[in-house]
């Protein structure tokens, strides 16, 4: 970034100010009181033509005055504009002190210019001027942010072998360093280090920092050890953990899912007479509820209100979220109207996650319930809510509450999608309102929005649990029509509902063949004419599909049906005679569903593989 350069207007006012210096022959300490007023007020770019101004004018401008400048232009990260002030200090035949050098290498650490900071840390040296505690820090901290680790520590060992004592700030800043680097190990060595330098109750310097750095490195690399090991350190040098020092260990531990550390960090708190923060509370509760310790978490939410430390939002949602994850459905809507009472509102998504756990536990009326608090509370409800909320009508069978779901989506301006309308058909399935169901398909195809598989799936169901073969077979044929493939389920639904009929046979044959005849099945075997009918559905050729049929056969009383289904398909795959085939794996698969089913009962005495009831089946 360039320097900054003053209007004319600036230059004009300035140049006043000048003027009113000439008049009254100041000294050096109100020439530099004037450069001071500016500089607080962030007016650098005058007060770098003032300098200048001074300077041709001959008024006393001196070292102390350029460093003003320099740290001026350091706090606003402009590292070039240091380096232009430096030189033009030296062009005025002022010679740079070890404070202009240390403003420097400071700028330059800060600006990630590594190698520039050692070439004027070199040059300093060269000038005769000694590297002091500050000079030595900002090197550090250069070789921190540019993630020079080792660097750094060499530089440690380079300061204390010239006598340089390193303060608290030295060590903490490259305690920083090991923990951007994630190196605690050399962390917590340096840190003894500072115990040994007697550097930990530094003038002007707080000895916690290092340590609470540190602390909370650990937590974020999930190492508690290393932090208790920090904070026995502190107790054995006689530094007094502070309230954000115990946070950070507490914190620790919550995120390793420690909750007993944290509780025994939470007591030594009390012991050193520090009284847990909101912040405390916070760390202890989402370490409760990641251990799903829900009553725990309730009595420290307690013992807040009691020491009129009311929780924040983000507080009761964490455990509002992890009443909802863990059933606690009571607990949920008692935080729920504690946050209403305090004036917090909840997400969405809070809600919706309440109104999916009253789903999971049967609670269809707490389920509505939360759509009222959300009301309440101003929260709209999203698509997502509502079809949370058909869900649950789907769970309960409550087909008029989801209609009145549907109903009240379209007069608050959220169209339902398709998955919202495919539950309510299955509802309609479920409560054997197959004529209703067809009504939502015209509902929602009237609102443009095409029906999907899963919408031919529900169809084809419901009308298979009715026993209605027509029109599940009807909805099969129209689903292939538009391009989607039927699942196993499906089938198996279709199946059922051939299974159901008066004649099972004859129904499969229609299915895979429409244009056969009840003629057609009169001749020879019906589970043969099944297995030459190919101009219709594809054939449950495989295991999982024949299975499918002999299931949906069996599980409707139809046992010789399929037996016979199982044993003609085996023979025209195998194309032998007579139907007698070896048993693989899937065949055992086929031969328990119909032997569970209760498919063969000729004789209980027959348990040989001889038996006819193995050579029926085989």
């Amino acid at each position: 970034m360039q320097t900054e350069v003053a209007t004319r207007e600036q230059m004009a006012s300035v140049q006043g100010m000048v003027n009113k210096l000439l008049s009254v022959t100041p000294s050096k300490h109100e020439v530099r009181k004037l450069l001071q007023g500016l500089l607080s007020q962030d007016r650098v770019a005058e007060a770098h033509y003032l300098i200048g101004t001074l300077r041709q004018v001959r008024l006393p401008v001196d070292v102390v005055m350029y460093n003003l400048l320099m740290t001026a232009y350091k706090k606003k990260r402009q590292w070039l504009s240091v380096l232009q002030v430096m030189q033009q200090m030296q062009a005025a035949g002022q010679t740079p002190d070890s404070v202009s050098f240390n403003i420097l290498i400071d700028a330059c650490g800060k600006a990630q210019e590594l190698q520039r900071a050692f070439e004027y840390f070199h040059e300093m040296r060269r000038s005769g001027l000694a590297a002091s505690v500050n000079t030595y820090t900002s090197l550090i901290d250069a070789c921190g942010k540019a993630k020079q680790l080792a660097r750094a520590c060499e530089l440690l060992d380079l300061m204390q072998r010239e006598g340089v004592a390193p303060n608290a700030h030295t060590f903490t800043t490259i305690i920083n360093a090991c923990t951007s680097a994630q190196d605690l190990e050399r962390g917590l060595q340096v840190l003894h280090r500072m115990v040994q330098c007697s550097a930990v109750s530094d003038v002007g310097h707080t000895s916690l920092t290092p340590y609470t750095t540190l602390i909370r490195a650990c937590g974020k690399v999930l190492d508690v050890d290393t932090g208790f090991a920090v904070l026995q350190c502190m107790l054995d040098v006689g530094v007094k953990p502070n309230v954000v020092t115990f946070n950070c260990l507490i914190d620790a531990c919550g995120k390793t899912q420690q909750l007993e550390k944290a509780f025994q960090v939470f007591k030594l708190m009390q012991h050193c007479n520090a009284p847990p923060d909101p912040a405390t509370y916070a760390a202890l509760i989402e370490a409760c509820c990641k251990a799903n310790e829900i009553d725990r978490a309730y009595e420290l939410l307690t013992a807040m209100r009691h020491q009129n430390q009311p929780p924040n939002a983000a507080i009761c949602t964490v455990l509002l979220e992890a009443s909802t994850r863990s059933r606690r459905i009571d607990f949920a809507f008692d935080l729920l109207n504690m946050m209403a009472n305090s004036g917090m509102r909840p997400s969405s998504l809070s809600f919706n996650a309440l109104i999916e756990a009253c789903t999971e536990t049967q609670r269809l009326d707490r389920a509505f319930d939360v759509l009222g608090s959300m009301k309440r509370l101003g929260v709209r409800a999203n698509t997502g809510t509502y079809s949370l909320l058909i869900e649950a009508c789907a769970k309960g069978r409550d087909l008029p509450k989801a209609i009145s779901v549907l109903q009240e989506m379209g007069r608050m301006g959220e169209p339902p999608d398709v998955s919202c309308f495919n539950t309510v058909i299955r509802i309609c399935g479920d409560v054997n309102k197959v004529d209703f169901a067809f009504q939502i398909l015209e509902y929602m195809m009237s609102l443009q929005l095409p029906p999907n598989s899963f919408t031919f799936a529900e169809l084809i169901e419901a009308c298979s649990l009715a026993g209605d073969l027509r029109r599940a077979t009807s909805v099969l044929y129209e689903m292939r029509s538009a391009g989607w493939s039927p699942s196993k389920e499906t089938l198996k639904a279709v199946y059922l509902a051939c299974a159901r009929s008066n004649d099972p046979i004859s129904a499969l044959i229609s299915l895979f063949d429409p244009a056969a005849s009840a003629a057609n099945v009169a001749v020879g075997s019906g589970a043969s004419m099944v297995l030459q009918a190919t101009t219709g559905l594809p054939k449950p050729t495989g295991a999982p599909l024949l299975l499918a049929v002999v299931e949906t056969l069996a599980a409707a009383g139809r046992h010789a049906d399929a037996v016979e289904f199982y044993t003609a398909q085996r023979i025209e795959q195998m194309a032998i005679d007579p139907p007698i085939v070896p048993v693989d794996s899937a065949d055992l698969d086929l031969r328990y569903a119909i032997a569970g089913s209760g498919a063969f009962e000729d004789d209980p005495s027959d348990q040989a593989d001889g038996s006819p009831s193995a050579q029926k089946l085989m």
